[in-house]
């Protein structure tokens, strides 16, 4: 599989739970955090202002000291005041040298040490009650409003200054949480009053607390459980995408993308440990299957199959359908018996599942080595020797080895260097001479492909026509023939010399096309040669394709003019009818009636029906592969009118042949 490929099934397989899980994380973090700087804000300012009633209590208490002028009498009064309130704990009063002339208890502090010094005017701030005293007497504001003092009411305003945000009683519920004592420093005059002051927080201060924090984790609870079903949403979404990515639409079963993303990964892990191999096992007539009992029950067979190889599966190996009847087999084995057996359990198993129908299997086998990582190319292997096998052999099974993997290669190299090899007229242009068998003189040639590569040198065509006929490069390859021989045949009309017919194969894709006759002729015709210079063969076996578009084809090519032969007659299986159908020119005996000590004379016996037969159709004869005197006696006494073969001459180069003919 490709790295693109690959990136993009990632990524439509992956919907992103690791970033959501880690925003989540982070999200409650935040949230906590928030939650906790807002508890401690207002524990901080729930702190502040209890310190701050604490200031504005004790200078109540150094204001209402000095306004007694800290008589004896006074002195019992606050400490009857003082009394009653349960966060004062001690008050000292010191004079100017900072000696202490009154204390209501033992508790006397280091006022070098004391931690909190507040004036008057640290306490008195808008939006307070204060008390101002002038000429005409003593007033109390309280929001904006002024009120005659009272001595009763001097007491009651004292009390509530003194107690100011304090609760005097506690009740059973308000029990204290927090309690921290704190001397404070206030300058008053001539005096120093030293006042140590209880701070105490209630559970009952802290009700908006509990009250702001339970709220707080109620939303932090809905958030994360509609965050976390969101993630559970994906994650299941994520599981219907794998489950349908890698579901096979025929068997319900797991997909070839699955089977090479878990093999390739089984492959690099086993580092040589288990021997593995690829198995392409195919169904043969699978097509005729579906046309007797319909292409459902055929794929409800695939669905057996696929659950009964499953059955056979062990641990570590792996199973996928690939395409029509063919399934893909990772399988580990411990010798070459061991997996023989395998297949044979594998083949038994399938054949049980519609006992009452033959069913016939192939096996394609390719073993993986150590440096086997894909499984693509392993089965790519093994599809190739299962094809390799012929269709009428009994062989059941078929191993890649290292000649088709030369061979691959091969291959591969021709397909990568043809298109240059045309362009810069690497392929050479070769005539083999044909004589007749009267004058046995030079009658005219046929046209053959040699391959001079640059790096390989001489290439004979067994080893490139087959590959470009299979993979249409042989269109090509006919067509720069053609117009190599039409030119040749132009140069030499220049040169005044004497004209044969050439002969050039026409490969039987050529024969699909409607217009291959006006095809031809625009390559010919650019050089002005004569049409019956040059000679078309094709091969009985274009016969089998499309008769009717051959038939056709082949009439347009005699009305331009050109000649028209049969190659290898004798080669295929409906040669007779074939002659019944086309009108051809010339008739090419096939070489193989001249091989073969033992079947001489029948073949000689054939071959002299065949020349009085092509006589009676008003056709030339051409034998090809002559390779002896006899033969050529032979021939001579049939009246067959041509002959080629390496008794007369072998293939040879333009120059070769201008050189022996001129």
């Amino acid at each position: 599989m490709s790295k693109s490929k690959d990136k993009r099934i990632k990524k439509l397989n992956r919907k992103r739970i690791w970033p959501s899980i880690i925003g989540l994380f982070i999200i409650s973090v935040l949230m906590t955090a928030c939650v906790t700087a807002v508890l401690l804000l207002y524990m901080l300012d729930l702190v502040d202002q209890k310190l701050y009633d604490s200031y504005k209590l004790s200078y109540n208490i150094a204001d209402y000291m000095m306004s007694e002028n800290l008589d004896n009498s006074s002195y019992k009064e606050i400490n009857q005041y003082l009394e009653i309130d349960n966060s004062v704990f001690a008050v000292n009063v010191l004079d100017e040298n900072n000696n202490t002339i009154w204390s209501n208890n033992e508790y006397t502090p280091n006022i070098d040490e004391t931690l909190i010094y507040i004036n008057s005017t640290d306490v008195f701030q808008d939006g307070f009650e204060i008390i101002i005293e002038n000429d005409e007497g003593s007033l109390f504001v309280k929001n904006g409003e002024s009120v005659e003092i009272t001595d009763e009411f001097n007491d009651n305003l004292m009390k509530q200054l003194a107690l100011i945000d304090m609760k005097k009683v506690f009740k059973e519920r308000n029990i204290p949480i927090i309690v921290s004592s704190i001397w404070h420093i206030i300058h008053h005059g001539d005096y120093t009053f030293l006042i140590l002051n209880d701070i105490t927080v209630f559970n009952d201060d802290l009700y908006m607390v509990f009250i702001t924090f339970i709220l707080m984790i109620v939303m932090m609870s809905v958030f994360m459980i509609y965050y976390i079903s969101s993630l559970v949403s994906v994650a299941r979404s994520q599981h219907k995408i794998s489950k349908v990515l890698y579901t096979d639409m025929v068997t319900g079963g797991y997909n070839w993308l699955y089977f090479t993303k878990k093999g390739d990964k089984l492959l690099r892990r086993n580092r040589g440990r288990l021997n593995f191999a690829m198995i392409n096992l195919r169904m043969e007539k699978y097509r005729s299957f579906c046309t007797c009992f319909g292409v459902k029950e055929g794929e409800e067979l695939m669905e057996k199959f696929y659950h009964t190889l499953k059955k056979e599966l062990k641990k570590k190996e792996l199973m996928a359908h690939h395409d029509e009847a063919d399934f893909g087999l990772l399988v580990s084995f411990a010798n070459q018996e061991d997996l023989l057996q395998r297949l044979d359990s594998i083949e038994q198993s399938l054949c049980q599942i519609m006992p009452n129908i033959k069913m016939y299997f192939r096996f394609g086998l390719c073993i993986a080595d150590n440096n086997d990582h894909e499984v693509d190319g392993l089965y790519n292997n093994a599809t190739t020797a299962l094809d390799l096998l012929p269709e009428d052999s009994d062989e059941k099974i078929a191993s890649y080895d290292i000649e088709m993997k030369k061979q691959q290669l091969w291959e591969r190299r021709v397909e990568d260097d043809m298109d240059k090899a045309l362009v810069t007229e690497q392929f050479k242009l070769y005539l083999q001479p044909k004589y007749s068998t009267k004058e046995e003189k030079l009658a005219g040639a046929e046209a053959l492909v040699r391959w001079i590569h640059p790096v390989e040198g001489f290439i004979p065509p067994n080893k490139f026509i087959p590959i470009f006929e299979n993979n249409g490069f042989i269109l090509q390859l006919d067509d720069y023939m053609i117009e190599q021989v039409a030119k040749q045949q132009a140069k030499w009309m220049e040169e005044k010399r004497e004209l044969f017919p050439i002969s050039v194969n026409v490969s039987r894709a050529h024969f699909t096309r409607e217009n291959l006759a006006e095809h031809i002729c625009g390559i010919v015709d650019k050089y002005n040669v004569p049409h019956k210079y040059i000679e078309l063969e094709l091969t009985e076996s274009a016969f089998f394709d499309d008769k009717y578009v051959l038939i056709d084809t082949v009439k347009q090519l005699r009305e331009y003019g050109f000649i028209v032969s049969m190659d290898d007659f004798g080669a295929g299986y409906s040669s007779l009818n074939s002659l019944k159908e086309l009108s051809i020119d010339v008739l090419k005996i096939d070489a193989d009636f001249f091989r073969g000590v033992e079947s001489v004379e029948r073949g000689m016996l054939i071959v002299s029906e065949v020349i009085d037969l092509a006589k009676k159709l008003d056709m030339k004869i051409v034998a090809e592969g002559i390779e002896s005197r006899e033969q050529v006696d032979f021939l001579t006494a049939q009246e067959c009118d041509l002959i080629q073969g390496y008794y007369f001459a072998k293939p040879m180069s333009i120059g070769e042949f201008e050189e022996k003919y001129n």
